[in-house]
């Protein structure tokens, strides 16, 4: 023996008896993870679910980030609409000569409409 095995090597049965229980713990777990790595199918399905929940994680988050976006822009129009809804009719209050003028281009234009398709 060298020195340096002489040195851990158990002086007594109860140093000896500690050194085989760690010894077995010690080749369990080797044991244990070569039979984990040399099960192929096992890993391949561990590594596709993790992989999943990773995929269905970041859908989640996309989700919820495209949500809150669709949620601010919504908002955001609603505001601009109605604040354009409110000067047109401010301005139509103001002056409504335009918009009756237009009102009435309108109501003429869809009276020539129905007559061209009914003559038709």
């Amino acid at each position: 023996m060298n020195k340096r095995e002489d040195e851990t090597f158990p002086t007594n049965p109860e140093e000896a008896r500690l050194d085989i229980e760690l010894t077995r713990k010690e080749l369990g777990e080797t044991a244990q993870a070569l039979a984990h790595k040399l099960n192929i199918p096992a890993r391949a399905r561990e590594s596709a679910q993790h992989r999943a929940e990773v995929a269905r994680t970041q859908l989640r988050q996309r989700t919820t980030a495209v949500r809150s976006q669709l949620q601010q822009r919504t908002t955001q129009a609603r505001s601009q609409l109605h604040d354009g809804s409110v000067r047109v009719r401010a301005s139509v209050e103001k002056n409504p000569k335009p918009a009756v003028v237009a009102g009435a281009l309108a109501v003429l234009a869809l009276g020539g409409l129905i007559l061209w398709r009914v003559k038709r």
